[in-house]
């Protein structure tokens, strides 16, 4: 594929099966997608082209295909149930795309003006009161976007060592001691005098946003310094790269990624909490993602909860499955929103999120914030 988080591009219909009990209807697959589309109207071997969960339809385009009343508010594809088998895409003939752009992996995005649907972010002035035009720190990376696995089927085989991990439905979050963007004479001059951390400083992020640095400022109080002051996170990075390292050994910086959750971050989701947590999902050293072991250990040894590992080992179909479906929070009907797999040498290549069906119609019906 030309882009694996494309949420519209070309793909061929690898199978029809019929739907127990349904006349008119039959299930698609295309890919590791399933569409239930009218008996008939497509045949395997076809290529057309899909619009995945969450893609933002223009309405232009669904009025002519007569799908408007069926998608989510927004204009967004939505997963559903229907006589036991999901549909999670809708299917756009090929009619709908130009003749040059026919062939199997195609992005088809910007060519239908389709998008990805992301929540809104809200942007809050610095604690002091000042709003700042705020410059983000080319070093604090923002975290990798791992492809559905629905877009990149076959990626994992049984000779795959992997680990799996409970997808939390939450916020993201990533905190770092990274080198400053610019360094300027007075931290030249603390260099000189000693101060070998002195081009270093402490970052704070979400998934997209960089929420402030020890060089510009922070932005007013959110949730993302309420778990920074909670875990004693600045204090604790700080100590273990003085402690464990050099400037030279973690290069660009050290970073971790994680998952707020709990309380009041995710609508039917607080996991039984009062309050909300923070677990570690992925450590950066000098910008390279490392192995899954190590990020484990990293956790272990900065006092901070890993996500729940599931799984290690070899990869298998079976496997897979019994983490995504019929997966609910403990005590509760509520789904599990899903599950990444990764190869455990860290390799972003062979990183994918798998969502659990149950999870987006259940969102769909309580109006849960968008999966990520």
């Amino acid at each position: 594929m030309e882009n694996q988080n494309s949420v519209c591009y070309v793909g061929q219909i690898t199978e029809i099966r019929p739907i127990e009990g349904a006349d008119n209807i039959e299930l698609a697959i295309v890919g590791g997608w399933n569409a239930i589309t009218k008996k008939g109207e497509f045949n395997p071997g076809s290529l057309v082209a899909i619009a995945t969960t969450d893609a933002v339809i223009p309405q232009e385009l669904s009025d002519k295909m007569g799908v408007t009343s069926y998608l989510r508010k927004g204009q967004r594809v939505r997963t559903v149930k229907l006589r036991g088998v999901y549909s999670e895409c809708l299917i756009i003939p090929i009619i709908h795309i130009k003749a040059s752009s026919i062939r199997e992996g195609r992005d088809l995005m910007d060519e239908l003006n389709i998008t990805k649907f992301e929540p809104p972010v809200k942007q809050i002035q610095l604690a002091s009161g000042k709003k700042v035009r705020y410059s983000e720190n080319p070093n604090f990376k923002i975290y990798y976007k791992f492809p559905n696995l629905k877009n990149v089927t076959g990626l994992f085989n049984e000779e795959n060592a992997v680990q799996i991990t409970r997808k939390l439905h939450g916020t993201n979050a990533r905190y770092g001691i990274v080198k400053r963007k610019n360094i300027g004479f007075f931290t030249k001059f603390k260099k000189f005098f000693g101060n070998k951390w002195a081009e270093y400083e402490f970052v704070v992020g979400s998934h997209n946003v960089e929420k402030g640095s020890d060089s510009q400022g922070f932005y007013d109080t959110n949730v993302w310094y309420e778990i920074a002051d909670k875990y004693e996170i600045k204090q604790k990075l700080w100590d273990f790269v003085k402690e464990t390292g050099t400037p030279e050994g973690i290069g660009e910086g050290f970073c971790i990624y994680g998952e707020i959750y709990g309380a009041g971050i995710q609508k039917n989701y607080e996991y039984g909490l009062k309050d909300i947590k923070f677990s570690i999902f992925d450590v950066t050293l000098s910008g390279d993602y490392v192995p899954t072991g190590w990020t484990e250990e990293y956790a272990r040894e900065l006092d901070l909860d890993h996500v729940e590992v599931l799984y290690d080992g070899l990869w298998t179909q079976e496997i897979q499955d019994s983490f995504v479906f019929n997966n609910f929070i403990d005590g509760t009907k509520v789904p599990h929103e899903g599950i990444v797999i990764k190869h455990v040498s860290g390799d972003r290549s062979m990183v994918a999120k798998v969502i659990n069906p149950d999870y987006l119609i259940y969102g769909e019906k309580h109006n849960v914030g968008d999966s990520h």
